[in-house]
């Protein structure tokens, strides 16, 4: 079974494979925006020091997943970067990380969590109804790959 755990420096390798995997398999390997680059790289500068945190399910040693909670303000933050390895979807592992970031999320007390996606991934938008989120109709996206945006408003 495995275990959620937060960011160590060791494991920023694995959220730069688990995220690149995922972009590339669903939108193609020129997929990354350059801007990702250094998020995925050094997420302790981007996502970590702004007051945002990542989760990883670990089992064995081995990471199979990770979430990014990233700080846009106070009240903001954004669920990003949800990857789960192929040989370990169907687990519950994308529902555990869930959990765990919004966890997370109450224990900052944001107000609302964002979710920038793209309809062609049918399960996690499946994933983000069954927990509430709502689709929000007009917004610019910060990645070219998305189309569907969704808020969750939370009362901590």
């Amino acid at each position: 079974m495995a275990q959620i755990e937060t960011w160590k420096e060791t494991y920023t390798v694995d959220f730069e494979r688990l995220t690149r995997d995922w972009i590339t398999r669903f939108f193609g390997k020129d997929a990354v925006e350059p801007f990702e680059v250094g998020i995925l790289s050094n997420p302790k500068q981007h996502i970590i020091d702004n007051g945002g945190q990542l989760f990883f399910a670990v089992e064995s040693g081995k990471v199979l997943g990770c979430v990014a909670v990233i700080r846009h303000n106070d009240t903001d933050y954004e669920l990003s970067k949800l990857a789960v390895s192929p040989e370990a979807q169907g687990k519950g592992l994308a529902s555990a990380l869930f959990e765990s970031a919004f966890d997370y999320a109450k224990s900052v007390e944001a107000k609302k969590l964002i979710i920038e996606s793209n309809t062609i991934l049918t399960p996690a938008l499946g994933l983000y109804k069954k927990y509430g989120f709502v689709e929000v109709k007009d917004f610019v996206p910060h990645y070219k790959r998305v189309n569907i945006k969704f808020e969750k408003e939370l009362n901590n």
